[in-house]
């Protein structure tokens, strides 16, 4: 009963010319929210990034980032106030949105959340091998005058 429930939901969107390619809806759900984070036309926020897996020394301490049109021009950890350096390196929104196109694309995408008000990605959990698995998490943006 369960698969003729799923052959005739398959069959019935194919009929409807529906995409069913596994990294086609992803990937056009993220361009739709990217419009709506692009559409707020911002070029100086701050914001506080974590991750947690992937191996990497920053890995469960968050971070605020501070991005002056489309460059992170600064990062410091929140817990110890201290300036880590190569700000360059960490992702400005535009960045977490071109991480989450990939990774829908390569299939290592397991889930992504956005931000009500703003539209971007607030958690992007990734699959991948043990040092490539995790979740990336941005959370809150503050406007920069």
């Amino acid at each position: 009963m369960r698969v003729a429930s799923a052959l005739l939901v398959v069959g019935l969107c194919c009929a409807a010319g529906c995409d069913l390619t596994p990294t086609a809806a992803p990937t056009q759900s993220i361009e739709r929210q990217r419009s709506l984070w692009e559409a707020h036309h911002l070029t100086r926020y701050a914001y506080v990034y974590e991750t947690t897996g992937f191996f990497i020394s920053t890995s469960g301490r968050p971070i605020r980032l501070v991005v002056l049109n489309d460059t992170v021009v600064s990062a410091q950890d929140v817990a110890t106030d201290s300036v880590l350096t190569m700000p360059s390196e960490f992702p400005t929104m535009d960045a977490l949105f071109d991480r989450a196109i990939a990774a829908a694309a390569g299939g290592t995408l397991e889930a992504i959340t956005y931000d009500t008000t703003f539209g971007y990605p607030s958690r992007m959990d990734l699959v991948g091998p043990a040092d490539g698995s995790g979740s990336i998490l941005a959370s809150s943006l503050e406007l920069l005058p």
